[in-house]
């Protein structure tokens, strides 16, 4: 695994976190580079992988006040060649080789570095071979021609979070993520997919839809279905594999179809009072023969039946069984709720996302993309998609229960781009609404008892709120913003002070991964695996239009 040849040795004052190497001369001028890892061999025959955090060239000429400081000041010629040069580096100490076995004994002074080729030997210091069941190869590491690092997919459901500015390539490495997840290794030798529901706000992953539509799958999944809001043009220019966003609230149960209306309505608050008095309207339509048990969906797609609602309420406002107050709120919650419909159509087109899209798409493991991008919703505000996310949130969170209490294991990847925009943080993101926050909140806290795991992508994750992202485990960091600096290395659990540094000023397709999807217990830099299908979402071409304009 090491070279024959060393490249420096250990000075004194090493613990078993970090030493101080000073490198040889045949290894100075920029042949070792931040970032690096690098080998030590004890005298007692241990290996210790390492990391360079930091290299600093010496010369004893070029000292602060020292003897040549006038001859410098007269710009006269210094003799470098008589001068002690030399170069030293900091290591963080990474765990013992082989599998990273944590260093219980320091290196001693005289001990020797090597260089080592990480893509040689994966076994050696990941622990896994490559290939392994379970295991996807994800990138390579900065610094290294061709040596991915492995993830495991057991730590999915711990659930995950990208942070980047835009630009810094976070979404360009979702995608790539995906096109691992639906090519696991397995023990029989076939690829495996997760399956996967994908809330794309900007119509970033719609290329692997149009992929699918011409090839017939992606990888090991059979199919991926897009979503669009019911007047978007869309849904005419794709026909194939698109379906409406349409909603079916008789699959909620009463108390959260009563919260989702109160919620829509007062732009996220939970009245106890509304909510309580639209369970007690519609027990009591049921005892009067308005509408069913299984069939709240009529009070917003019957006239007549919405009409008889409001009557309703009248009466038992006049019994005292709901206050005046609350039953004039009620009154304007239904009306605007109604605009869903009257709106927007999503009560009444069909297909619906129900139980058995959940269903198919478990057992099938396929992909469904929910398209929130301009082109897929045209008009429709965010407290709509909001909304739209609380009831999907609600469905998942109850078909998984189900699934667990019939013992069925089932697994679901839950992308949302922007996260920010449905579960903010409302100390210092005020966007207005908050529809979905609590239900993404029981989500992160107790989908992954079920299989059903959160991937969070965001621009500015301190904008997220941070109940549901401290229950993120593993971390895909791009450049990120300096007001985010100090919020993500609190979620994250903390970073090398050499990666703290590089957090504002990573390269676009530069990453940061760690957490419990990774093999081992350390931060580490990769860039981004090329995708296999094209990213074309965002590409212009301003010098091509300026021409047409100008002919």
């Amino acid at each position: 695994m090491s070279t024959k040849q060393p490249i420096g040795v250990v000075l004194s004052g090493a613990s078993t976190q970090s030493a101080v190497c000073q490198i040889y001369e045949h290894a100075e001028k920029g042949k070792i580079k931040e970032g690096m890892f690098l080998q030590i061999e004890t005298q007692g025959n241990r290996k210790i992988l390492t990391r360079v955090t930091n290299i600093i060239p010496q010369n004893e000429f070029y000292l602060p006040g020292d003897a040549w400081t006038e001859a410098r000041r007269k710009q006269w010629q210094v003799p470098e060649n008589l001068a002690r040069q030399y170069e030293l580096c900091e290591l963080e100490l990474l765990g013992e080789i082989p599998r990273l076995k944590e260093i219980a004994v320091p290196p001693y002074a005289g001990d020797k570095v090597f260089e080592i080729d990480v893509s040689t030997a994966p076994e050696e210091i990941f622990g896994v071979k490559n290939p392994s069941p379970g295991i996807i190869w994800y990138g390579t590491l900065i610094g290294y021609g061709n040596s991915p690092i492995p993830l495991t997919i057991e730590g999915i459901p711990m659930h995950s979070a990208v942070f980047g500015v835009t630009g810094s390539g976070k979404s360009y490495d979702v995608g790539a993520l995906i096109e691992k997840l639906v090519r696991i290794y397995s023990e029989e030798n076939i690829q495996l997919s997760i399956p996967m529901l994908i809330i794309d706000a900007n119509a970033d992953y719609i290329d692997y839809f149009k992929h699918c539509q011409e090839n017939g799958s992606l990888g090991a999944c059979p199919a991926v279905t897009r979503y669009v809001f019911p007047n978007s043009p869309e849904m005419k220019l794709y026909r194939r594999n698109t379906q409406p966003i349409a909603i079916n609230l008789n699959t909620l149960a009463l108390r959260d179809l009563a919260e989702l209306i109160v919620q829509y309505y007062s732009g996220g608050e939970k009245n106890e009072l509304q909510v309580a008095g639209i369970e007690t309207l519609v027990q009591y339509m049921e005892e009067r023969g308005d509408i069913s048990s299984d069939n709240f969906q009529s009070i917003f797609l019957d006239e007549t039946i919405f009409r008889r609602t409001k009557q309703r309420i009248e009466e038992l406002k006049k019994a005292d069984a709901i206050h005046a107050a609350t039953a004039a709120a009620i009154k304007r919650g239904l009306n605007k709720f109604a605009e869903i419909e009257n709106r927007y159509s999503l009560l009444s087109e069909t297909p619906k996302i129900e139980g058995e899209f959940v269903d198919e798409l478990t057992k099938n493991r396929g992909i469904a993309i929910l398209d929130f991008s301009a082109d897929a919703a045209p008009g429709v505000p965010l407290s709509l998609k909001q909304l739209v996310i609380s009831y999907v949130s609600s469905l998942l969170f109850q078909k998984f229960t189900d699934y667990k209490v019939k013992q069925e294991e089932r697994y679901m990847l839950f992308i949302i781009e922007e996260a920010q925009n449905y579960c903010p943080n409302l100390a210092v993101y005020d966007v207005g609404y908050s529809l979905a926050r609590e239900k993404l909140s029981l989500i992160s806290t107790q989908g992954r008892k079920f299989g059903l795991s959160l991937c969070l992508v965001s621009q500015r994750p301190s904008f997220i709120d941070p109940i549901v992202l401290s229950m993120c485990n593993t971390f895909f960091i791009h450049r990120i913003s300096p007001d985010d600096v100090s919020f993500v290395k609190k979620v994250s659990g903390g970073l090398p002070k050499d990666l703290e540094r590089r957090l504002t000023t990573l390269e676009r397709g530069e990453v940061i991964v760690t957490g419990q999807m990774s093999m081992v217990p350390f931060p580490m830099v990769i860039n981004v695996p090329k995708r296999e299908v094209p990213h074309t979402f965002g590409k212009t071409d301003v010098l091509g239009a300026l021409r047409r304009l100008a002919k």
